[in-house]
């Protein structure tokens, strides 16, 4: 089953082993429900071992996770910059993509491929999509309504609405 990552410890918070987590997803309350199982990775993402979430709080950028499995200030302090994974679901509302679903799509306005999804932005005002053109040229599309006309996943195809001077 495909993993997603939920960020990266960086450091111990606590004696009793809580970690502090540079967080990489927009759902961590939903990820991080006691008893879930979150997979602990190295820097590869090869998975060492899954975890049993016992509590969490949300700060910021921040994720403070207290895992079952790690009981120790040392023992959390030896997985600084691990990864955390989860399981990829579909549970998704509709209108709401994974970003690993997004990026590799093809970009099309009028009909004509234009370019590829070649990552997801995430900047203040929004999400971006870095698409790399048919010339070889980056620009950005916002993810917003305004421009984004239609998402096939099946097809692999994002359709925009062209504006002046996006190219």
């Amino acid at each position: 089953m495909e993993k997603l990552l939920l960020g990266y410890i960086i450091s111990s918070f606590s004696l009793d082993g809580t970690v502090k987590v540079l967080s990489k997803t927009n759902l961590p309350e939903k990820r991080y429900i006691k008893g879930n199982k979150i997979y602990l990775a190295d820097k590869n993402e090869n998975i060492l071992k899954e975890l049993t979430v016992s509590s969490f709080r949300h700060s910021g950028e921040i994720d403070f996770v207290k895992f079952e499995e790690i009981i120790t200030k040392e023992e959390a302090d030896s997985y600084k910059s691990y990864c955390l994974l989860v399981d990829k679901t579909d549970d998704l509302e509709k209108g709401f993509y994974y970003f690993s679903d997004l990026e590799k799509c093809n970009v099309k306005a009028n009909g004509k491929i234009i370019g590829k999804v070649i990552k997801v932005e995430e900047f203040p005002a929004q999400i971006t999509l870095r698409v790399k053109s048919t010339e070889g040229k980056e620009f950005f599309v916002p993810f917003i309504k305004a421009f984004i006309k239609n998402v096939s996943l099946e097809s692999k195809e994002i359709e925009i609405e062209l504006w002046e001077g996006m190219l």
